[in-house]
This record gives structure tokens, sequence and C-alpha cells, in this order.
């Protein structure tokens, strides 16, 4: 029996394929500026600029640049630059992938214009993903041609001595807010910001300083993250969690993971259930030791991740449990019961009262506010049956709620429900009605509307979390349309 070798060589329409991601612009934008923080001269701080004008982006650094070695491995598909950086495994990106997907993602063409440190040479190269497109398979197809010459101020990096500018032309996506860009980036290297590092956003309009996001929560309920565990301490998690000022139906609460100072995942509630009740539980937290994917927008979900998870859900009992009771009945306007929560909060934690550093960066940028009339949902909405609650037969009784609102832009049917269905009593059925779905474009009377989405949502919270059987519940729902619609008589 034979053997032969087969040449492994990817075909070079890979170089176009690899921009069919689903990163936003923003988050393409935001591996460009990734990429900068790897390039560090001589641990001095950075000045990044995200230039937009023109019909191209312009992301730019004053760091070390690349010599033409390093250049050479970068632009190369998935070779392992930790072997050529002097921070090796401290980087951020380690095989190049990240942004030649940005690159892709947002331009069909776009450049590198590099300026090492201590040479007094410009290396340029560039990629056409159309040229690409039409090439033939083989080792020769990824041929990439370098220039080099002496630094010229027709260079997008003028007068610099030392840095890189990535250039991106023949857009994809023209015309996304620069705001979505300011505000992402604030946030998604926000370590690094209030560290000193200065990323500015230039249209044409003038130029932007991105600045973190700030927060708003109740005072007395910070709690500061600095967790080792696992063998031998291998895991080590900082940053903080708080109780929000309000509840959130929209998803914007939980916590926004970093990784060497980047934001890699938003809003994550992987460590709590996720619910209305837990929906004012927001923080922040670092996480070196996880790797992120190759784009950095997420965590690989490792043994490691499923270890901190585990540690983290037990850690969070008591920030979950606060939430629960600051949301339920109005409490967090009640002084007596709201500080009641915090001193047992404190017992648990010893909670930071006092503005102070937080482990992810090296200034506090975060606002606490005392905590002001906010409503639960008990307060504000209106019962819709004319009892108010529904009783089981074992006794069980289900508070019912209702609340109209604008659907958030994403697939949603015309009403939806949550249910409260931790053990306490009572227990709460909120029932949601979006006002502007398509279905209510018809005229059809608002206490029809309500009895339609409610009966809907009884129906499924009795079979989903009571596990009553469907034609039973079918019952007890028909008895309470019944009953609903007599007393519109």
């Amino acid at each position: 029996m034979g053997k032969r070798v087969v040449k492994n060589y990817p075909s070079p329409r890979l170089m176009e394929t690899i921009g069919a991601t689903n990163q936003t612009p923003q988050e393409a934008i935001g591996e460009l500026v990734a990429n900068c923080f790897d390039a560090r001269c001589n641990k001095e701080k950075l000045h990044i600029s995200i230039d937009m004008r023109n019909n191209r982006i312009v992301v730019m650094d004053d760091g070390r640049g690349m010599t033409s070695e390093i250049l050479e491995k970068a632009v190369c598909i998935a070779e392992d630059m930790s072997k050529y950086l002097e921070r090796g495994e401290e980087t951020k990106g380690h095989f190049g992938m990240g942004f030649k997907t940005s690159c892709s993602t947002l331009g069909d063409f776009y450049e590198i214009y590099t300026r090492p440190y201590g040479e007094n040479l410009e290396y340029h190269t560039s990629f056409d993903i159309k040229d690409y497109s039409t090439r033939p398979s083989g080792s020769d197809a990824w041929d990439i041609i370098i220039e080099d010459g002496r630094p010229n101020v027709s260079s997008p990096l003028k007068t610099a001595t030392h840095g890189t500018a990535f250039v991106i032309s023949m857009l994809k996506i023209k015309d996304f807010p620069v705001s979505a860009v300011l505000e992402y980036i604030g946030n998604a290297f926000k370590g690094h910001i209030e560290g000193g590092d200065e990323i500015t956003i230039i249209d044409e309009t003038g130029s932007y300083p991105a600045t973190p996001k700030k927060y708003k929560f109740i005072k007395g309920t910070k709690v500061i993250i600095d967790e080792t565990f696992g063998p031998k301490g291998k895991y080590h998690i900082t940053g903080w969690v708080a109780i929000d000022s309000q509840t959130h139906n929209d998803g914007f609460y939980g916590f926004n993971i970093y990784r060497r100072g980047q934001l890699v995942v938003t809003h994550d509630k992987s460590w709590f259930r996720a619910h209305l009740m837990t929906s004012r539980i927001i923080g922040e937290v670092n996480m070196d030791f996880l790797d992120a994917t190759f784009y950095k927008q997420g965590v690989q979900h490792s043994e490691d991740w499923e270890y901190v998870k585990i540690h983290m859900r037990e850690y969070l009992k008591g920030i979950v449990t606060a939430s629960y009771d600051l949301s339920r009945k109005g409490n967090v306007n009640k002084s007596s019961e709201r500080n009641t929560i915090i001193a047992q909060l404190d017992k648990e934690y010893a909670v930071e009262n006092e503005e102070g550093n937080t482990p992810i960066s090296t200034n506090d940028n975060i606002v606490e506010e005392e905590s002001k009339p906010i409503v639960s949902i008990n307060n504000t909405v209106k019962s819709i049956v004319t009892e108010k609650s529904l009783v089981l037969e074992d006794g069980n009784e289900i508070q019912i709620t209702f609340v109209e609102k604008e659907e958030d832009g994403h697939d949603v049917g015309p009403y939806d429900f949550i249910f409260d269905d931790i053990m306490r009593e009572p227990q709460e059925l909120q029932v949601i009605v979006y006002k502007n779905h398509p279905l209510w474009r018809k005229k059809i009377d608002s206490e029809v509307r309500k009895i339609i989405a409610t009966s809907d949502a009884i129906y499924r919270a009795l079979v989903d979390y009571f596990d009553v059987d469907s034609r039973k519940a079918l019952k007890i729902r028909n008895e309470w349309v019944a009953k609903r619609t007599e007393s519109m008589k």
C-alpha cells in the first residue's frame, strides 16, 4: 500500500469569506483598536485615532510599529504571533485572524502602513479582497507584496516617527452612526482609557474622545469582587457588582466581562437566572485566564468557563436575593425595607460605601446615586381582572399584572409574559403587550387585547411552570375568560 502527501493550501477565496461574520461595524473597528494595544511602545500611553472621513476608515496608533519580519508574519493566515511579539502570551491577539476578519467585514480593500520604532523606514502592503477571490489555489496564490521606503507626509502616518495605520476603503457599510462607534469603543476599552490611553473618533463634524460608560446604582449595594479559587488559585476574578436603580425589560443588565482590559462579553447572565426580578444586577469583571474567540467578542466555553460559572453562581446568591427583595412590593422606595436589605448585603459581602477604585481599572468611574422613586411593577400596572390574582386549587396565588411597551426591534410576538417562579407568596405573572405590533393595528378594543394576552399567559404559565395538564390548563383559562368577560357586561 502506498501513501502520498497532500498540499494543504486553502482557497484564496478564504480572504473574502472570513469577512462574512456577524460582527457589527463597531466590533470590527474595536478589533483593529485591540491590535494597537499589542504594539505599545516602551510602556508609554497610546494615542489611537479612528478617522471615519472620506468614505474610508483609518485606525492609527503611535505604537512601536512593525518591523519587516513581524509584518511578514502578521499578513500570513493563522501565523502564531505570540512567538514574535515581545509580550508573547500576554498579547490580545495571537494568530492575526482578527484583523483580517475585521478589515474584510468593513471593506473590500485594505492597507497597512507601519513605521517601526528606531528605523527610518515605512512598510506598506495592501489586500484587494476581490482579487483574492479570482486567484487559483496553491501556495503562490497567497503571495503578498510588501513595499518599503522612506517615510513620507503623504502617508496616513504623516510625520509620526513610529506607529501603524490600517486603512479600509471600498466600504461595505456606509453611513453607520459614529455615535455607536464612540459608545462601543468607550465601553470596550474602559480599562485602557481609565489607565491613560487615549482613543479619538474623527468624522466630518469634529474629533471626539471615547469615554467609558457611567452607571447608576443604588448606593450601598456595590460589592467589590476579588475572588481567587480553583486548583492552586488558578482562577482570579476582579471587578464589581451592584444593584441598578431600576429593573430592565431591555436585557441591558448582567456582567460586562473583560479580558486584559478589553470587553469580550456584554450583559452576560450566565451566573444567575435571567428574570425581571434579577434585572437590577449589573457589574464588570476582568478574567485574564479565559481564552477569547479569535476576534475577541465572546469567550470560549471551556472547562475553565464551566468551573467559573459554578463558583460565581454560588458567590452571587446574596446579590441575587437582594435584587429580588428590592424589586418586590416597592421595597426599593421604602427606606426601612431598603436599608434592611442593604445591611444584609453588607453583612454578606462588606459592600463599598465610599467611592473608590475597582480592581478592573485605575480610576472608578462609576456614579453612585441615592435611590430615586423607582416604582415596582406591582405599583405601576393596573389589574386587568376583577379579581387581582388567580388562586389555584392547591392554594397557590398568582398575582396578575399588566404592562404595555414598544417592541424592541427583535422578532417578537404581539404579547409575552414573565413569570416569577421563585417560591414566594404571592407569585407574579406579568403580562406584556407590545402595543406597536402589527396585529394591534387592527382596531381591537383595548380591553379585548388585554384579555387575549392575559388568557394566553395564564395557559402557558400553568403548563410550563406548574406542570398542569394542557386540558386542565385550558379549562382554568376558559373559566378565567368567562369570569373576566362577564365583568364587562
